[in-house]
Order: C-alpha cells, then structure tokens, then sequence
C-alpha cells in the first residue's frame, strides 16, 4: 500500500483517521457533525458544508461499527456509507470527508494478500472496513496516511485515505 504524508487528504476524497495529530486540528475549528447528521444530508443536501471548510469531520462511525454485529456492519458500510461517500463527492468534490476514530492504530490491520483495510472492534469482531466504504479500494487507489514521530524519527500510521469512490 503506498504511503503518504501529504495533506491532500483534507481537501480531497474520504479518509479514516485515527491519529490525534491529524484529527486535533480538524477537532480545534469546531466543525465536526454527527454521523447521523451527515447520513441526513442525503435528504437535502445543505448548499455548503458546515463551517465552509475544506475538510468534513464525521464522527460516530467507530461508535456505529462497535454497536453492529458483523453482517450487519457490512451492509451498512456498503449500503448507506458508500453511498454517503459517492453523494458526498458528487456535492462537494473539492471537500476532504474524514472519518474520526478515536481507537489505537492497532485496531487496523492491512491484509497482505489484497490489501484490505480490517476494523477489530473493542468486543473482538473484525469488520472489512475499505470494503464497505470503498468498494475494497486498495493498492493503487488507497493511501494509508503516516505522521512524523520525533521521538523515534519514524513515521507512524495516522489513518488511510481513498481519492475517489468510483
């Protein structure tokens, strides 16, 4: 999976984020919206986003996804998220949607085999997060995002990102 510490991610695309480095900033303007507020959109798309900001903070999918058993949770990430994601693009293409996790980057696990992006639930259960949200975007189409570490002077995982839903 290619790597990036580019910012495009903000403006551009949907992106699971996880790391307080990149999900403070997005938290400090104030311009997150529930989950529930955002799935409402999709019966009357607001003119402009909230704040008018480049990116969209969404939170409550992790808290969704925990509360889910398995199946359930795959119909929802590829039923009402995915197509959450694709209006999304369609209304404000140039507009970074972010998904806010507040969990440890050891709830995610990349499968070699094919790259999937795999959510381990608080309870245990493993979700096919990229699946769900994305079609199973991978290789070419993901970009798993990194932050500098100073301490350790290597870069960390922070979240992953997809530029665009076809």
């Amino acid at each position: 999976m290619n790597e990036t510490p580019s910012t495009q991610w903000k403006r551009l695309g949907s992106s699971v984020v996880f790391h307080p480095d990149l999900l403070g900033p997005l938290i400090s303007i104030g311009c997150q919206v529930s989950l529930r507020e955002a799935l409402g959109w999709m019966k009357a798309w607001p003119d402009d986003p909230p704040c008018n900001c480049p990116t969209v903070l969404v939170v409550g999918l992790e808290a969704s996804l925990e509360v889910m058993d398995v199946d359930e949770a795959d119909r929802f990430l590829r039923g009402r998220m995915n197509t959450f994601i694709r209006e999304f693009q369609s209304h404000w293409d140039q507009r970074g949607l972010v998904f806010g996790f507040g969990c440890s980057p050891s709830c995610f696990t990349v499968r070699a085999a094919d790259e999937e992006v795999l959510f381990t639930c608080a309870d245990g259960k493993t979700i096919r997060l990229s699946a769900g949200l994305w079609n199973g975007a991978a290789k070419e189409h993901m970009w798993r995002l990194v932050v500098p570490n100073a301490a350790t002077s290597r870069e960390e995982p922070a979240g992953f990102h997809v530029i665009r839903v076809s």
